[in-house]
């Protein structure tokens, strides 16, 4: 009897051994397998160096393999070239992009409308507002012509990818137009926003 307890603990070793490496392959696979959000926080006003940033984000989001990119925004607005490229970058991404209007108090204003609505999924929070996206020029004053041409310009792109989205076309172009802006629950009635949440971890919930 006694001759057999080396054989017995060799056993017991050898059962606690697979049982660890069955937990740490477990727990590998898990980590492997649980999603992976990447955020880029904008607060501040479109410029290039803004559409440096989302570049890069996007290029963070597609090395990890993430299942979006999270861009939490407050921004008055900003640059249209600028936004112009951000869009175009946002359209474009293989990796699904979440634009979030945040935190209570923040706001998405004429650039920022903009991105908001070029994203695959347009978020905001309670007490925040987005819109009022006519484009004004840096300096000078525009004549009559020039604003008709720059009002134009603006909707028609506006209008080119909101239509993709699914989102209500004519009434993203008042915003242009006619400088309108929209709290949270409007936005959402009116269809130019999929959903509001209080913070980030509610929206991703």
């Amino acid at each position: 009897m006694q001759s057999s307890l080396p054989v017995r603990a060799s056993l017991l070793l050898y059962t606690l051994a697979l049982c660890l490496l069955a937990f740490v392959s477990s727990s590998i696979a898990t980590a492997q397998s649980a999603p992976v959000v990447c955020r880029l926080v904008i607060r501040d006003t479109i410029q290039p160096v803004t559409a440096w940033r989302l570049e890069r984000a996007l290029e963070q989001a597609n090395r990890e393999h993430a299942v979006a990119l999270l861009i939490d925004l407050d921004t008055p607005g900003g640059l249209l070239d600028s936004t112009r490229t951000m869009v175009g970058q946002i359209l474009s991404s293989q990796v699904p992009v979440i634009v979030f209007i945040a935190p209570a108090g923040a706001r998405g204003g004429s650039a920022g409308f903009f991105l908001l609505e070029a994203a695959d999924i347009a978020a905001m929070a309670q007490g925040t507002n987005a819109g009022a996206a006519h484009p004004v020029l840096e300096t000078g004053t525009p004549d009559d012509t020039m604003k008709q041409k720059m009002e134009n310009d603006a909707a028609a792109f506006l209008r080119s990818y909101v239509s993709r989205r699914g989102r209500n076309v004519s009434v993203a172009e008042d915003a242009v137009r006619s400088s309108k802006a929209y709290s949270a629950d409007e936005a959402l009635a009116q269809h130019l926003i999929d959903l509001t949440a209080p913070d980030d971890a509610q929206l991703l919930a």
